[in-house]
């Protein structure tokens, strides 16, 4: 006999936060609205960097890569875009992490996010990526901020290779962080200030977006193929 899952946020502190993005139209391609919670002053796209692909740890930016691939380095750029990631006969030389950000950026996140949350608990959602792995429902848990890594460890314990947290937000929901468990590039929204603080962290590569941005991988309309 088949046993089937109602995959339910009620009674779950994602639930204000899933009934506040906006469902996918018919329009092509997927947009931050469907991430991100409207009502913000600021949106950022935080990317994720990318990775050497022969295990060394080696890191590099998307926009380094970009200006190697003569592309420009905007919020829609898209990594399929980007040739320095690519050796001479196709191979990735480069790949850019997926489904949460990398170590350095993480931690740099949550440096710039300390400030406003300081010592109070954060919530760290996981949900799609839990889904995928057959869990029965999402999950949620409370912790300040720099317990993120211990969250993750303890997360990763009982569900191998699960990625994320896919949602951060602080009790006051001033601020949401989305990192989509197959997206390339994490997605905040959270007053202007704070978003002028991301920008200055040196530890983070991060660029203005709108809820309209497309973020899906075939959203880079400005670098085409015929041009690089």
């Amino acid at each position: 006999m088949t046993v089937t899952h109602t995959w339910s946020y009620e009674g779950t502190e994602l639930a204000w936060l899933r009934a506040a993005l906006a469902p996918s139209d018919d329009r092509p391609g997927h947009v931050v609205a469907e991430l991100v919670p409207g009502g913000f002053a600021a949106y950022l796209r935080i990317f994720h960097r990318f990775e050497a692909a022969d295990g060394s740890g080696r890191t590099r930016r998307w926009r380094d890569l970009a200006q190697e691939s003569g592309a420009l380095f905007h919020g829609e750029l898209s990594h399929h875009r980007l040739r320095g990631a690519d050796g001479p006969d196709g191979r990735p030389l480069w790949q850019p992490v997926d489904g949460e950000p990398d170590a350095g950026t993480r931690q740099a996140l949550v440096r710039a996010l300390t400030g406003t949350t300081g010592g109070r608990p954060v919530f760290f959602g996981y949900d799609l990526a839990l889904l995928v792995r057959g869990a029965d429902g999402p999950a949620v848990r409370s912790s300040p901020l720099d317990r993120l890594e211990s969250v993750r460890a303890d997360m990763t314990e009982s569900h191998t290779y699960l990625v994320g947290p896919e949602f951060w937000w602080p009790q006051d929901r001033s601020w949401v962080v989305t990192s989509d468990y197959d997206l390339v590039s994490s997605y905040i929204g959270c007053p202007a200030e704070l978003a002028e603080r991301i920008l200055a962290e040196p530890g983070i590569e991060a660029l203005p977006v709108t809820l309209r941005t497309r973020v899906d991988f075939s959203s880079d309309h400005l670098n085409r193929p015929s041009e690089m």
